[in-house]
């Protein structure tokens, strides 16, 4: 399972032609008792319902196999991506100056970007109410550095949450299982492993600029949010918008270390928790990397075989509008 809870193993893409859609399915390998043909059988029925009025054909793809580059370039209508924030990333960053919309069946553990895009409801209700929905744009983040550049949807940043991200996958690797877990108890164990890790954390000197004023310091993290969550639900911005053109900077130093663990806390009890952080938006970041990992969304960057000891510099900037989202229609009050 990846980083920020992408929990399904497998990604299935239909495409009509008047719903016009590539569905992205990933079924949980999970505690789920529903079997992936019953979901698959499930959504179809449902599409098919939407979609009564036209002649429908699909193609199935997965972001665990090859060929879903190539599955995105087919002309279609919408892309729907079922699975957790992982997949839907991976998808979208398919799909970034493409035109062509977005629609995500909510399946992970935190689904921070699900949330951010409008997709609240379950999977069945979402696929019931996309005949009607209204396109709107989503600013998608993009890192400029030696090894390239990167989109990313959620955050990218570094310090305490870029480790975090590489100690959980190890954690994974060593406990099997960690995949039976439900979702609360998911939850619960990042909290429990950012609040060990955030007791003792070294905050780390780091060269930065934001929009040309340098904010140089000691940091335990930073951030620079395109949405209000990251990772296990942390809510780090919450007045961050999604098509403001803009991101927010939000950054723990050493003396926020309390409140950043009081935060931490409670969101490992399940309790609601207002951001501690102090944030302010911006729209270009330049940080002098020496070493220390980054997190692009649920990825680390740069790659261990990418990384090497000389100092290089990184630029965050903004991609207005980038992506095309429908969202679906409002339910009908009875």
């Amino acid at each position: 399972m990846s980083l920020f809870y992408e929990t399904c193993a497998r990604l299935f893409l239909a495409e009509p032609f008047q719903l016009g859609s590539t569905i992205a399915k990933e079924d949980a390998n999970h505690t789920d008792t529903q079997s992936e043909g019953w979901r698959c059988k499930t959504w179809q029925k449902a599409i098919d319902g939407s979609t009564s009025q036209s002649r429908t054909s699909r193609h199935l793809s997965s972001t665990k196999e090859p060929g879903l580059k190539k599955a995105l370039k087919k002309p279609t209508d919408l892309v729907l991506a079922a699975g957790g924030d992982g997949t839907t990333a991976k998808v979208a960053s398919r799909l970034v100056d493409s035109g062509i919309p977005l629609s995500v069946l909510p399946l992970g553990t935190a689904n921070n970007l699900a949330r951010a895009l409008g997709f609240v409801a379950s999977p069945e209700e979402i696929i019931a109410r996309l005949e009607g929905g209204k396109k709107r744009a989503f600013d998608v983040g993009l890192a400029y550095g030696p090894w390239g550049k990167r989109y990313f949807f959620e955050a990218a940043g570094g310090g305490l949450l870029a480790d975090y991200v590489r100690a959980a996958r190890k954690e994974e690797k060593k406990n099997k299982t960690i995949k039976k877990l439900s979702k609360e108890q998911e939850m619960a164990r990042h909290g429990v492993l950012l609040c060990r890790m955030l007791h003792d954390y070294p905050p780390r000197k780091w060269k930065i600029e934001l929009d040309e004023k340098d904010i140089s310091g000691r940091y335990i993290l930073w951030e620079a949010m395109n949405i209000h969550s990251v990772g296990p639900a942390l809510h780090l911005a919450p007045r961050a918008g999604t098509r403001d053109g803009r991101f927010d900077f939000a950054c723990a130093r050493p003396a926020d270390s309390a409140l950043l663990a009081k935060h931490f806390e409670a969101r490992v009890a399940g309790k609601k928790s207002n951001s501690p952080l102090p944030a302010r938006k911006f729209r270009k970041l330049r940080v002098v990397w020496k070493g220390p990992t980054l997190h692009l969304d649920d990825k680390l960057w740069p790659k261990k075989k990418q990384s090497g000891k000389s100092s290089s510099e990184i630029e965050i900037t903004v991609k207005p509008s980038a992506l095309i989202i429908l969202q679906p229609a409002p339910a009908v009050k009875t």
